[in-house]
Formats: structure tokens, sequence, C-alpha cells
């Protein structure tokens, strides 16, 4: 995979994940683990980067079962800082 390539899937990453994010958002799914869950994803669902990351990473888990690249994993640092500032726009 070439850089470009892997830039790429890292800006269509970070646009899914921002996606899901609002859409959780939007339907409550935030609110609800700010409110029922432990102290740790009470934390987590308050904190937009991580969630980020979190998100990112499970997007990139994917990819890499699909692709069987395993470095794509890697993929989920860069995006998150990316999936961030798209959900403070």
């Amino acid at each position: 995979m070439t850089i470009g390539s892997f830039l790429i899937v890292v800006v269509l990453v970070s646009l899914v994940s921002a996606f899901l994010l609002l859409l959780a958002t939007k339907v409550g799914i935030v609110e609800y683990l700010q409110t029922h869950g432990d102290s740790c994803i009470s934390k987590m669902a308050q904190c937009y980067f991580c969630m980020s990351f979190w998100t990112g990473l499970l997007c990139f888990l994917a990819l890499t079962v699909y692709y069987d690249y395993p470095l794509l994993v890697f993929g989920a640092v860069f995006s998150a800082p990316l999936t961030r500032h798209l959900l403070a726009l």
C-alpha cells in the first residue's frame, strides 16, 4: 500500500467515524453511555477525542481483517485528530 492510498483511507475512515459519532449523539447512545456506563465508559463518552480514536480503531480493524494488511491498524492514530477536528466544526 502506498502512502497516498493510506492517506486516502485515513481520510475516509475519519469521515465515517465522524458520521458514526454524530449519529450516535443524535440517537442518544452517547448520553446513555454517559449516564449508565461505569466510570471509565462514562469518562470516555464525554471525550470526543477518545470516542473518535476507538471508533476509528474499530473501522481500521474491520479494514485490516477485510484486506489482510495488519499495518492498517496504525491508521487509527492518524485518523483520531482528523475526526476530532471534523466533530468540532
